[in-house]
């Protein structure tokens, strides 16, 4: 054989291995993004839920996944049940940390995420996100007996935020950036950052208001915090389905667009931000996000 035949064979050698590469890979996205015939063929549809992010997602006295954005994955399932004439599909719950949701997306371990998750541009280079479901802003939340007033009045104390989350890296960067002297420290999730708060650990814990709403009004002593200074940031929450899956992408958008227009979005959030003795009104940002539903992600 000449070199020049060889060289040639060799080519499409490598050619055609390429071409099996970009064969797998191409299958191997498509498999991981049509969540309708996943959804189909397994008979069950994942919801990944939080364990203790009061008042969106979290596990009740009786141990069933409840909260505000577990409703509105509900009315999703409800939603994929009609998009594949699929009466007798199942919902199944799969509890999820901070840490391990956007992969669990993103490896088809839930088909939606239905927590208090932020939606960010770097988050959304892995997954999607639905419509704003919610708009938060990070606050500070103190013991009325503690005389914190100010974020500099924080000055050399424990500070508590949940891991990996959006909060726990703005509060790192403003410590560094304004030169708080704040001393940072970390817990898995939201219900161990308030017990740090709760037993003296630290002095003051950051979260989204809603969250620390929930977290208040679900301690034994609801009239013992209160909120510091100003809002951190505005957070814009919103349920997290896997990329690159437009025909799942319109099931999500239809269910959300159908609460929104016809008002039942209102006693959905009245339910769970609005009955207790620890109310939010729904803010302006909130209202608009009905009025003229949204994707925006924030830095």
């Amino acid at each position: 054989m000449s070199t020049e035949v060889g060289q040639r064979s060799e080519g499409a050698r490598r050619f055609a291995a390429l071409g099996f590469i970009a064969l797998v890979t191409t299958i191997s996205a498509w498999s991981h993004a049509d969540t309708l015939s996943n959804v189909k063929s397994r008979g069950e549809f994942l919801v990944g839920h939080r364990e203790s992010s009061s008042p969106f997602s979290y596990i009740d006295p009786s141990g069933n996944a409840v909260g505000y954005s577990v409703d509105l994955c509900l009315r999703i399932f409800e939603q994929v049940k009609t998009e594949l004439k699929r009466s007798d599909l199942k919902v199944k719950f799969v509890p999820l940390k901070p840490a391990d949701r956007i992969g669990a997306v993103k490896e088809g371990r839930v088909d939606v995420e239905c927590g208090s998750t932020t939606n960010t541009v770097a988050r959304q280079k892995d997954v999607a996100f639905s419509y704003t479901t919610f708009m938060a802003g990070a606050r500070v939340l103190a013991k009325k007996t503690s005389g914190l007033k100010t974020l500099e009045s924080l000055r050399g104390k424990n500070v508590v935020v949940t891991e990996k989350t959006t909060t726990a890296d703005l509060v790192k960067k403003m410590v560094a950036e304004r030169n708080l002297g704040i001393n940072v420290v970390f817990a898995k999730d939201h219900a161990e950052a308030f017990r740090q708060l709760d037993s003296g650990a630290a002095v003051a814990v950051v979260n989204d208001d809603a969250l620390l709403v929930g977290l208040v009004a679900k301690s034994s002593t609801p009239d013992a915090y209160d909120f510091i200074d100003k809002y951190l940031s505005v957070e814009p929450y919103g349920i997290m389905y896997r990329k690159d899956d437009p025909a799942f992408a319109k099931v999500v958008d239809t269910a959300l667009a159908n609460l929104f227009s016809t008002g039942q979005i209102k006693a959905i959030y009245a339910k769970w931000f609005e009955a207790g003795s620890f109310k939010l009104a729904m803010n302006q940002y909130m209202k608009e996000n009905i009025r003229l539903p949204n994707k925006y992600g924030v830095q």
